[in-house]
This record gives structure tokens, C-alpha cells and sequence, in this order.
């Protein structure tokens, strides 16, 4: 088992017991002049350099977080400045690439009408809330950390349900919604627990529909 913490705050109170021992009695523990002054020498170089090292520190976290405050004001100042600059009635285009902010494009460009069909599908969650009650949750595909916003050129979802399942046969799948804000709310007319299953896809703003995303199955109780 190692006895030499490895970590500078563990370590430099155990080497201060250490040294300060052998330093107070070295025949106590056998050690000799020579290695008394290595270990002199070496100790006292630690307790300038330790203290040292640990007020730096605390200086660079104290101006690191006067940085970020500085950084966060120079932010909002710059922003409100670009705001003011943006609506000036004599800014031109060449004066905003000059400052480095935004060119404003006014011209529209038409949305792909593969857009809805090369668009991942929705990711959809269905759970029971509560008696004949289910809440549909539906969202982009996403990385982690990515945003919830509905894709470019994307309307909302058209949601299906079929009964008893995921059906072996397509034409069991009867048209239930067409949402656009997340969640959808099924209020269920059943008197004994069901089976449903439940799949949605992406409409884009001219209605066109995209893929299908992989069915859900929830019990929805009466």
C-alpha cells in the first residue's frame, strides 16, 4: 500500500510531519547528517514553492472569474450596440462586414420539397397518464445538447394508432392527428385496458409527409 498521498493537499501535511520529525531528532530515527541536509534543503524549497503555488492558483481563479464577468457585460453592451447599428437607416452591408456582425439576407430561398423526406423521423414516447389517457411526446431526432426546435421547413407531426398492437397489416393504421405543438393528448373511449400503438411522421409547410418513425405500444387503462 503506497503511504505517500499523491495529492498536493494530502501530501503537504504529511510531509510536514515527516520532515519536521526527522529535523527535531534525526538519531531518533537513524538518519544521518548528510541525508538531513538533502532533506532540509529540499523541505524548505517546499515550503516557499507550496504556499506559492496555492496563492497562484487562487489569483488565477479570482481573475479568471473577473474575466468572465467582463466578458459577459462586453457581450451585452456589444449586442445592444449591434441592435442600435443594425436599424440605423444609413448601414450598409460593407459597413457590417467591416464590424464583423451579421449581413442581413433578404432574399428568401425557397424551401427543397425533399426536405420532409430526407428529414430524420420524429422521435415519439407514448405513456398512459391516466384512465383512458395517453400523452404523446414527439420531438427531432438529436444529438445530445442539440435543440427540440422543429427542423427547418418542418409543420408538426401526423399521428396514427392501430389497436391490439403493432399490426402485421398496414391498412390497420387509422389516421388520428395532426399536431404541431408537442404534447398530444389521447383521450381514449375504451371501457377494459387496451393495447394501442402509436407512429407518427413530419409535415412540412405545404402538408407534403415524410417517413414514418419506428412504432409504440402503451396499455391505456379504462
Amino acid at each position: 500500500m503506497e503511504y505517500m498521498p499523491t495529492k498536493d493537499g494530502a501530501f503537504h501535511p504529511w510531509y510536514k510531519n515527516f520532515c519536521d520529525r526527522i529535523i527535531a531528532d534525526p538519531a531518533r530515527y537513524g538518519v544521518l547528517p548528510a541525508d538531513l541536509a538533502d532533506l532540509t534543503a529540499i523541505y524548505t524549497e517546499w515550503l516557499t514553492d507550496y504556499p506559492a503555488h496555492i496563492t497562484a492558483q487562487s489569483t488565477a481563479r479570482a481573475a479568471a472569474e473577473k474575466k468572465d464577468d467582463t466578458r459577459d457585460e462586453s457581450e451585452s453592451v456589444a449586442r445592444r450596440l449591434v441592435k442600435l447599428i443594425q436599424a440605423w437607416k444609413n448601414m450598409t452591408d460593407a459597413k457590417r462586414q467591416e464590424l464583423g456582425i451579421t449581413v442581413l439576407d433578404t432574399t428568401r430561398t425557397p424551401l427543397s420539397e425533399q426536405i420532409v423526406l430526407t428529414e430524420p423521423p420524429p422521435i415519439l414516447e407514448a405513456k398512459c397518464t391516466g384512465a383512458k389517457t395517453v400523452r404523446l411526446d414527439w420531438y427531432p431526432t438529436q444529438a445530445p445538447g442539440e435543440s427540440e426546435a422543429l427542423p427547418q421547413g418542418i409543420d408538426g407531426v401526423n399521428i396514427w394508432v392501430a389497436e391490439g398492437g403493432i399490426p402485421s397489416d398496414e391498412s390497420q393504421w387509422r389516421f388520428l392527428a395532426m399536431d404541431t405543438n408537442s404534447p398530444y393528448v389521447h383521450n381514449v373511449a375504451n371501457d377494459v385496458t387496451v393495447t394501442l400503438a402509436y407512429k407518427a411522421q413530419w409535415f412540412d409547410k405545404r402538408k407534403r409527409m415524410g417517413p414514418f418513425c419506428n412504432p409504440v405500444v402503451v396499455a391505456v387503462t379504462a
